[in-house]
């Protein structure tokens, strides 16, 4: 086992608090574990457009982006997986048919249809203005009024409404995409996606480490929700963050302090990764 670890983080909650901000602590630990050697990768359901550039600049060895879809190490693509067009056809007219708002996530840009941005607006009860700078400020990359399906799309996220219903949209397209259910938030259901299903962060973590001749002993992975529990289950050592859900807790090897208790710090102190 190599004295140099790999350290999967994952971004909100985690890595942020959902009021976007970074902890000085945090920030802290990344740059102490870089000098030690480890290799560092954020590890997203948010497409790569999607990630704030401030925290790309932080110097990450690494990408685990768009639930799975898409892996790059070096600033070189390892894996990318775009949902065939046949998919994010049938997708795209469904929702847009029914004038639900949503945003292809893809590796050139996030793509919100021409409702995304009035439907989003009407969720959180603000203006389309205050929608806008908001979605934006969260979702870099992200651009409204588009009224045709891409093809290089990772996944599809899209606002909750009372007449949707996870079940049905389970029924639809449960052949060949996972739904999920999330909020920017932190809080509540005001959005859902459908991702690949195929994939998940441990599918990508499990290509990109054999690529790369890596050992799968050295690997950590850091996470707070649902869709973190299959690499915490992967990684070498699963660490759960004290704000985490408790089914996130229940598989991981350490549960540390809340994301805004300095709980990354504390993990890669308890660890001796710094």
């Amino acid at each position: 086992m190599s004295s140099e670890k790999i350290i999967f983080l994952d971004i909100d909650g985690t890595l942020i608090s959902y009021a976007q901000q970074l902890p000085p602590s945090a920030r802290e630990a990344l740059s102490l574990a870089q000098a030690r050697g480890h290799k560092l990768l954020i590890s997203s359901g948010r497409s790569k457009p999607s990630i704030y550039p401030w925290l790309l600049n932080l110097g990450f060895d690494g990408i685990i982006a768009g639930e799975g879809a898409y892996a790059e190490f070096g600033g070189k693509i390892v894996f990318e997986s775009a949902i065939p067009e046949e998919h994010i056809s049938r997708v795209y007219a469904y929702l847009d048919d029914r004038k639900i708002g949503f945003y292809e996530e893809s590796n050139s840009g996030l793509h919100g249809n021409r409702y995304f941005l009035s439907e989003t607006a009407r969720s959180f009860g603000v203006s389309q203005e205050v929608a806008a700078e908001n979605l934006q400020t969260a979702f870099p990359g992200l651009t409204f009024g588009h009224q045709n399906y891409h093809l290089d799309v990772n996944k599809v996220s899209f606002v909750m409404t009372p007449t949707l219903s996870k079940a049905e949209l389970e029924k639809e397209f449960g052949d060949y995409f996972r739904v999920g259910m999330w909020n920017i938030f932190g809080k509540g259901l005001g959005f859902g996606d459908f991702t690949q299903k195929n994939l998940t962060k441990a599918s990508a973590v499990s290509v990109l480490i054999e690529s790369l001749g890596l050992n799968r002993k050295d690997t950590f992975a850091f996470g707070d929700s649902f869709n973190d529990i299959e690499i915490l289950q992967y990684c070498q050592t699963g660490i759960a963050m004290g704000n985490a859900a408790d089914e996130l807790k229940a598989v991981a090897d350490y549960v540390t302090s809340d994301v805004t208790d300095d709980g990354v710090f504390k993990a890669f102190k308890h660890f001796g990764l710094i």
